[in-house]
Parts: structure tokens; C-alpha cells; sequence
């Protein structure tokens, strides 16, 4: 049998990445891991970067496969700490999923130690099933270390009734004791006047609204918490155009996002949707991925990982020969 010498394979290694650099900028940054738990929503919104809707399949990532992961990520250096579970609208698992879906995900993640962030559009705050998904996260918020999960709610003029939802939302939980969370109100850069009005809703239900000093010298903020235990950080953003948000009047095109996944702070995002993929980065445009799930069954984290790597290059490969593009340095 022929072996091929060490330092001919370092040198290959090194030319690689000197000349290919995404896929060693992906292998040595911290990543978080996305579990876009299904595809369904009962919205349709004309903005929505996934395409989700109501005619979409009502299947969720099974909570076991999930917990496996995150088991396995807990265990891996590269691994950030942090894990979102989004969708579609996750909160569908209460009418078409297993009952306990939501709550175990987060108590599992919770009792790793692992910064946990849950993304929901909040329009089950008036369903039938409201009051459960409210006391299963009482009880999920309440068993854990304060302040350890964090609730993401859409507030936009695209989602039905944003304002109104988040306002029950928020007061609902403000109403519980021993709730300390905190509640991540997400916008748009043309839309920032719906967070004063938020504000302002909170006020004229009753509830006291004081502002507090959050994170270090070099970059403090204002924040305001909602009865003395909710709280609230708003945070704008750029609407992209990928999904049925292509041509919006505010949509933001990204020529190459599948080489813009690292965020500001040099962490890669790692999503895994409930069809068997797991991609990379932006919800616009190309994008960068591969099966997490075969026809044997879920891969583990580390060769869907190796796998995500390998489409990095041929994607930077595809990209260099067909349009031209540079590396530049950060």
C-alpha cells in the first residue's frame, strides 16, 4: 500500500487554505447551532426568508435527534454555547406535534448549560392552546438559572397582529411569579416606531417599565425590564431577500451570502431544517449545505460538520470560476 507523505499533505493543506480560505475560516470559528424544528407556520407572510406557511408539511426534527446534537456539541471545543430553535412556527407542535416537544428541547438544553434562545411569532397567544405553551415556559424559566433563555418575538407590520400578540405575550409572563427571562423583540430598520409603541401598550396595561445598564464598560446599553423581571433587548435588522421576500420593496440583496455566514462577533451559524439539510449562514441567495440526515439516519455533528466544509470549497470553487470573487481579508 502507497502512503502519501505528512508534509506533502500539510503543504496541500496550507495551499488550500491560503488560496480557498472559507472552509479554514469555517473550521476554526465557533459555531451555534439552529434547529429549524419545521416548516410549518400558519402564517404565510410575504417577507418570510423560509418559505413557511400553512400547506407545508407538519413535521418537526424529532426532540431525540435534537437532544443527540446538542449532547454532542456540549462535548466539542468549536461549539459556541449557544443553540436557537426557530422554524416555521415551532409553537405548531402543540397542535400537530408531541404535547412535550417544546419543553423538552428547552430543559434539555437548559440542564447543559447552554445559552438557549427560542424564536416565535407569538400568534398562539389567543389560540386554544395559549395557556399551555405559557405555563410550560413559567415552568421552564422558573427551574432554571435566571435569565438563561431568552424568548425571540417578531415585531413587524408583515406578521398579523405583531403588536398586539407581543404586548400578551409579555404581559402574561409579567403576571407569573419567579419569571426572569429575557424577551428578544426583533424588527426591521423600517419599522423601529413599533418598539415604542410596544412600550407604550405595556404601560397602559399597568405594568412598570424601568430601564437598566446591561454588559461591560466598553459597550453598555440601556434596556428596559418590564416588572422588575422580563427583560426586553430590541434589535433591528436588514430584511433579506431570499424566499418569497425576493423583489420586496426592502428587501436587501446579498450577492454571495454563502460567504457571509460569520457574524460580527466571528461565529458561524449551523442550521438544521426538518427536510435533512443543514446549511450555512444567510437566509438569501446561494446558499452553503449538505444532508445532515441520510437514508442510515442522522450523521453525527462532527462528519456533518466535515461535510460543511467540503461544500465550502466547492461553493468558493463554483464562485471564483463563474463570477470572479475575492477572498477579502476581514
Amino acid at each position: 500500500m502507497n502512503f502519501i507523505p505528512v508534509s506533502i499533505i500539510y503543504k496541500y493543506l496550507n495551499w488550500r487554505d491560503r488560496h480557498f480560505p472559507m472552509g479554514n475560516i469555517l473550521r476554526h470559528t465557533k459555531y451555534v447551532l439552529v434547529f429549524k424544528t419545521t416548516n410549518y407556520c400558519w402564517y404565510r407572510c410575504p417577507h418570510c426568508c423560509e418559505c413557511s406557511g400553512p400547506k407545508n408539511p407538519r413535521t418537526f426534527i424529532p426532540a431525540r435527534t435534537i437532544c443527540s446534537y446538542l449532547d454532542q456539541a456540549h462535548s466539542d471545543q468549536s461549539f459556541s454555547n449557544n443553540v436557537v430553535f426557530t422554524g416555521g412556527e415551532i409553537m405548531s407542535a402543540y397542535r400537530f406535534g408531541p404535547a412535550d416537544y417544546v419543553p423538552t428541547l428547552l430543559n434539555h438544553s437548559l440542564d447543559l448549560g447552554i445559552g438557549t434562545d427560542i424564536k416565535t411569532n407569538a400568534a398562539w397567544v389567543r389560540a386554544g392552546f395559549g395557556e399551555s405553551i405559557l405555563q410550560d415556559l413559567h415552568h421552564v424559566i422558573s427551574s432554571h438559572k435566571p435569565y438563561s433563555l431568552q424568548i425571540s418575538l417578531s415585531l413587524d407590520r408583515y406578521h398579523k397582529n405583531a403588536l398586539e400578540n407581543n404586548a400578551a405575550v409579555i404581559s402574561r409572563l409579567a403576571k407569573m411569579p419567579n419569571t426572569n427571562v429575557v424577551i428578544h423583540i426583533s424588527g426591521f430598520n423600517n419599522h423601529v416606531d413599533m418598539f415604542p409603541a410596544l412600550l407604550e401598550q405595556l404601560r397602559s396595561s399597568g405594568h412598570t417599565i424601568d430601564e437598566v445598564l446591561v454588559g461591560d464598560l466598553a459597550n453598555m446599553r440601556s434596556l428596559p425590564i418590564v416588572d422588575d423581571q422580563i427583560l426586553l433587548h430590541y434589535s433591528k435588522g436588514t430584511l433579506l431577500d431570499g424566499g418569497r421576500a425576493r423583489g420586496m420593496e426592502w428587501a436587501h440583496h446579498s450577492d454571495f451570502p454563502q460567504f457571509q455566514f460569520l457574524s460580527a462577533d466571528g461565529m458561524s451559524l449551523i442550521a438544521f431544517d426538518s427536510a435533512g439539510r443543514v446549511t450555512l449562514g444567510e437566509n438569501s441567495g446561494r446558499k452553503i449545505s449538505t444532508k445532515w440526515h441520510t437514508a442510515h439516519g442522522p450523521k453525527s455533528l462532527l462528519y456533518t460538520r466535515v461535510d460543511l466544509v467540503k461544500a465550502t470549497w466547492r461553493e468558493e470553487t463554483r464562485a471564483r470560476l463563474l463570477q470572479g470573487w475575492r477572498f477579502n481579508e476581514r
